[in-house]
């Protein structure tokens, strides 16, 4: 045999089965505290040598668990950092799902992985297919939606909370009080009663560009108080858009803080659609200074803003203008003269105003925008306007049929500018008592949000599992793989939710009889009383992080780890491979 050349190869054969190790390892991490019957785990942290005590933080919830797992080698770390980027989506969007998403996956990928139908395919066929399916798959779920009333907020609301009646009821009071488009914020208390508080604003699903910015850290949010505004229309990654950012941040940040200066910071808040990496670079000068004055820089950077819609409102509700790019020199000219477009000496003027602007990792909040008020306190007219034709918009798309992403996409436009806004903040004897349950009020609110929105359906991954019954029903899809893998992944994880509270010859009669009702068994009253509800784009979502698991995950054939010593990989192999010789 010829010599051994070690290389950072990892090949396919490898790959593949420390892939689903460490899928099987989170899996079961994660089943001990799924559903209602779950429990806590336990995460210590600040375990260093140095420190004089520890903490502990006691949670059920799916994303917190898996982003507190850890490997030692590249591959396995490689995968928990895949989940935990994606099923981040279901978090910021419905609140909960990491827990199923993960299990699925595995469940999922196993079975790709041995299936003598789709093995001798190309991966990306494969997935190819897998993803054709779920598109119709979530087709058919959205079908089943219905609007979201009063009545199902306190149900959604028992269901995210593990069946906490006072949140939940408190939930419910607020709906009722301030309708199903309120906007609610989850926060902690520094008292030991729940405190609510209200106030008018908007809300841009885009949250703060880096953490330097974040001046509670208790919330871990970035607060700046009467900011001027400034609102870039285009990517900053021009020379001219570069010069526009340097100069607001010179002027109203920077030259604060040489020695010796004279001037006062002015708060400032710049919005960007992107930022390129020669600004990206410059940005390093900003986070240093935000490091080395953490908490009291009054300056916050929102980017990668995708919602234009929204963006747009803000905007014109700040009063800002937009800093746009010019192709053609003479228009730019004739625009800066009536004053539409900036040059270097009125950038800063450019800017809209609020009452305030905080953000956190997912959101940003406008907090009464200058125009949208009088100096009264009575409410626009431009405001007025734009809400009425706003709603003219949802009622057409409504009775246009628009589709599901049009309706959603102008409800959520609508309910934004309508900017009922409510502060929730958690109290408790302790921090983490407050910490644990605001994990939980969080998912609530955010199904709740989901559900008004996009409509209510069955929780506990019913409505996948449902739809996928049906499929097989059908002679279409009887004999499909992909269709039975996606079965069988969902049977078994109704199987492992309702084996926590059902012997096994029950939970079978269990899963018949749901798809027989119409709904899931609700292991709290152990009746099918159509109590277990959700947003219906809950096992949407779902779905889509499996989806998106996979297609990274399947479709990779190799790795190529940093250098030869980090490939403890290849020891094994080669001992494989020269067993295979030997025979």
């Amino acid at each position: 045999m010829a010599a051994k050349i070690y290389s950072n190869i990892v090949p396919i054969e490898v790959v593949r089965s420390v892939q689903k190790e460490a899928l099987t390892l989170i899996s079961d991490a994660l089943i001990n505290s799924f559903g209602p019957k779950g429990s806590t785990t336990a995460i210590v942290k600040n375990t260093d040598p140095n420190e004089a005590t520890i903490s502990i933080e006691h949670t059920k919830d799916g994303y917190t668990i898996v982003k507190n797992i850890m490997f030692m080698n590249p591959i396995e770390r490689s995968v928990q950092e895949l989940l935990t980027e994606l099923t981040r989506y279901v978090v910021k969007e419905v609140g909960d799902g990491t827990t199923s998403a993960i299990i699925l996956c595995k469940t999922v990928f196993d079975a790709l992985c041995e299936s003598d139908i789709l093995t001798n395919n190309p991966p990306s066929d494969t997935l190819k297919r897998f993803s054709d399916t779920v598109e119709i798959i979530k087709e058919r779920i959205t079908a089943k939606a219905r609007p979201c009333t009063i009545d199902d907020i306190y149900k959604i609301a028992l269901i995210s909370t593990n069946n906490n009646v006072d949140i939940s009821k408190t939930l419910l009071e607020l709906y009722k009080t301030y309708g199903l488009d309120a906007y609610i914020d989850v926060g902690i208390s520094n008292e030991v009663n729940n405190l609510v508080k209200e106030y008018d604003g908007m809300t841009l699903e885009t949250g703060f560009t880096d953490i330097c910015f974040v001046s509670d850290r208790v919330n871990n949010t970035a607060i700046v108080n009467n900011p001027r505004i400034y609102c870039f229309n285009d990517p900053i990654d021009t020379p001219e858009m570069l010069g526009f950012l340097d100069k607001i941040l010179e002027d109203n940040i920077l030259r604060c803080y040489r020695p010796n200066s004279v001037y006062e910071p002015i708060p400032t808040v710049i919005f960007c659609k992107a930022i390129t990496p020669d600004a990206s670079s410059y940005f390093e000068t900003v986070v240093k200074l935000m490091n080395q004055y953490p908490g009291t820089i009054p300056l916050l950077m929102v980017s990668d803003i995708h919602q234009e819609y929204l963006y747009e409102d803000i905007v014109q509700m700040c009063g800002a203008k937009f800093i746009k790019k010019y192709i053609d020199p003479n228009i730019q000219q004739k625009d800066i003269e009536a004053g539409l477009a900036p040059s270097l000496e009125t950038i800063c003027d450019f800017c809209g105003h609020a009452d305030q602007v905080r953000s956190d990792q997912l959101k940003t909040q406008v907090i009464r925008p200058a125009k949208m008020f009088n100096e009264d306190g009575t409410k626009s007219d431009l405001y007025n306007t734009m809400l009425t034709y706003l709603e003219t918009q949802v009622t057409k798309a409504i009775n246009d049929d628009a589709g599901v992403n049009e309706i959603a996409r102008t409800k959520r436009r609508y309910n934004s500018l309508k900017g009922n806004m409510i502060d929730f903040l958690i109290g408790g004897v302790t921090l983490s008592d407050r910490e644990a349950l605001k994990s939980s009020v969080e998912d609530a609110v955010l199904n709740c949000r989901s559900a008004a929105t996009n409509g209510v359906g069955y929780g506990a991954n019913f409505m996948a599992y449902q739809t996928l019954y049906e499929m097989k029903e059908e002679p279409k899809y009887a004999s499909d793989p992909i269709v039975n893998i996606l079965f069988t992944a969902y049977r078994n994880l109704m199987n492992i939710l309702y084996s926590k509270s059902y012997d096994p010859v029950e939970v079978m009669d269990i899963l018949d009889t749901m798809i027989k009702q119409g709904c899931p068994m609700n292991i709290r009253t152990n009746e099918y009383d159509h109590a277990v509800l959700s947003s219906v784009k809950s096992d949407i979502i779902v779905l889509d992080t499996i989806s998106k698991i996979l297609a990274l995950m399947y479709t990779t054939n190799q790795y190529l780890v940093p250098t030869p010593a980090h490939n403890i990989y290849e020891k094994e192999y080669y001992i494989n491979a020269t067993k295979k010789e030997d025979k």
